[in-house]
């Protein structure tokens, strides 16, 4: 049923599709991990601002049929770039958060990704004073660890870093650039952008999201994606007027992820970490299917991967037992610092 309120309309559907593309398969890890080496050089491997993104769009996560799936067609068209919006103001500032102590690694800035104006690089150990960046990480790409910090320390959802870790592991083997076009992801994408055009405010680049398919960092819908923050501020939510290809830039795909943790943390019964993941492929098997073999297999998972990275779930330093999103700062202020100014993408 649709949940109106006076700033936008956002549907159950739109909620469950947002995330939960389809990981990788594990032939795919070395493509995945040389893709991320681009963000790390700062786009190095791009010749063009446009065709890099397209190219490296191509190295995608493959299906998994035992996770709920969208559907989709086969090559994604290259959109065109106009201006971007500007940046949401006025933010509030985040509630404090953090790790466990201990001195962080002196990991200079990285660079941005070439193409996009205005895109910050990733954070670095300054970013996150006081956040432990050695433990219970496992084998986390250090590189990432200050971002998946940052997402914590700005969501005031404590204990979530090691979560996003844990997800971003299966949905795109930490590539920010993965991206599953497949027939089915694609046309779930589409599906989703007809059925949810109508009650949401219009996205600048709808047609291409709808048939983007899924991608980035945490495996997010094209369409849903854009909409990330539409049932709090409406017409106000920042990537309205953006492309999907934005969700390719990890600060961006960062703040959807916060978005989307905070909303299943605030209305769904969450009983556990497992449970997390469960709602990432699909929240309605946190209602109607909880306990049935896809919920069942959608949480082994989870904890075969927390194991396989090195995350140890039951360390309640790092970690509590229960996530709370009760210090939200709201979606304006975690755009902001997370991302600050909107990227546009170059010539836009």
């Amino acid at each position: 049923m649709a949940k109106a309120t006076e700033k936008g309309t956002i549907t159950q559907e739109d909620l469950e599709r947002n995330f939960g593309s389809r990981p990788k398969s594990a032939a795919r890890m070395d493509a995945q991990a040389r893709t991320r080496g681009w963000w790390i050089a700062g786009g190095a491997a791009a010749t063009a601002a446009i065709g890099g993104i397209v190219w490296w769009a191509r190295r995608r996560p493959s299906a998994d049929a035992s996770e709920p799936g969208h559907g989709g067609g086969v090559g994604a068209p290259t959109p065109s770039w106009p201006p971007g919006q500007a940046t949401p103001s006025t933010p509030s500032p985040a509630s404090p958060s953090g790790g466990t102590g201990g001195p962080a690694p002196a990991t200079p800035s990285t660079p941005p990704p070439a193409g996009w104006q205005n895109a910050r690089p990733l954070p670095s150990a300054a970013d996150v004073p006081g956040f432990d960046l050695d433990k219970n990480w496992g084998k986390t790409p250090s590189e990432l660890r200050p971002l998946f910090a940052l997402m914590e320390k700005v969501s005031g959802i404590d204990g979530s870093a090691r979560i996003f870790a844990t997800i971003a592991k299966r949905e795109s083997g930490f590539s920010p650039a993965a991206h599953n076009d497949s027939a089915e992801e694609r046309d779930g994408s589409r599906r989703g952008y007809a059925n949810s055009k109508d009650r949401n405010p219009p996205l600048v680049y709808g047609p291409q999201a709808a048939e983007f398919g899924s991608g980035g960092l945490f495996g997010a819908l094209g369409p849903y994606f854009l909409w990330t923050g539409v049932p709090e501020v409406g017409g106000k939510a920042p990537l309205l007027g953006s492309p999907p290809e934005i969700m390719f830039l990890p600060r961006v795909a960062a703040f959807g992820a916060c978005v989307y943790l905070q909303r299943l943390l605030a209305n769904y019964r969450i009983d556990d970490h497992p449970d997390i993941k469960v709602g990432w492929a699909n929240p309605s098997l946190l209602k109607t299917g909880r306990g049935n073999a896809t919920y069942q297999a959608v949480r082994t998972r989870f904890l075969s991967d927390a194991a396989e990275l090195g995350v140890n779930l039951g360390d309640t330093t790092t970690i509590p037992p229960k996530l709370s999103a009760a210090r939200w700062p709201g979606v304006l202020a975690c755009f902001e610092q997370l991302v600050g100014a909107l990227p546009t993408p170059v010539g836009g």
